[in-house]
């Protein structure tokens, strides 16, 4: 029975850490680049219909 538990520890840690390093070195970059790029674009498109900052 313990042989069994320290398998599927095992297997748990090894699964946490998979998902850990593929958030940290993949999906949370990812993630970043698409909302910055998207902050941008909305400020590039906003100033192409109302022009630039303090031009009245």
């Amino acid at each position: 029975m313990s042989e069994i538990k320290n398998e599927y520890e095992q297997t748990t840690r090894t699964r946490e850490w998979k998902t850990f390093l593929f958030i940290t070195v993949c999906l949370f970059p990812i993630l970043s680049v698409l909302l910055i790029g998207g902050y941008g674009f909305t400020v590039w498109f906003l100033q192409m219909f109302m022009g630039p900052p303090g031009h009245g």
